[in-house]
């Protein structure tokens, strides 16, 4: 249970870290809430996600692939 509090906390500081960026972005070119501004507030908390989705496929099929080939021996 602890190691799931050290990922989330994880991935939320990473995702807040990002969303300060685009905040301080945005105020110092003086935009306004534009769509494209919340849009990439948003896709500030989603792309961890992909990372993560695409490190478990890798470390999935890697499994898959080691169990197939140690099979056919």
């Amino acid at each position: 249970m602890l190691h799931i509090h050290i990922l989330c906390g994880g991935y939320c500081a990473v995702s807040a870290v990002f969303m300060l960026m685009t905040l301080l972005e945005g105020w110092t070119f003086h935009g306004g809430w534009t769509l494209a501004r919340m849009v990439g507030l948003v896709l500030c908390l989603v792309w961890p996600l992909l990372v993560i989705a695409f490190l478990l496929h890798n470390y999935v099929s890697r499994k898959i692939s080691g169990a197939v080939r140690y099979a056919s021996l």
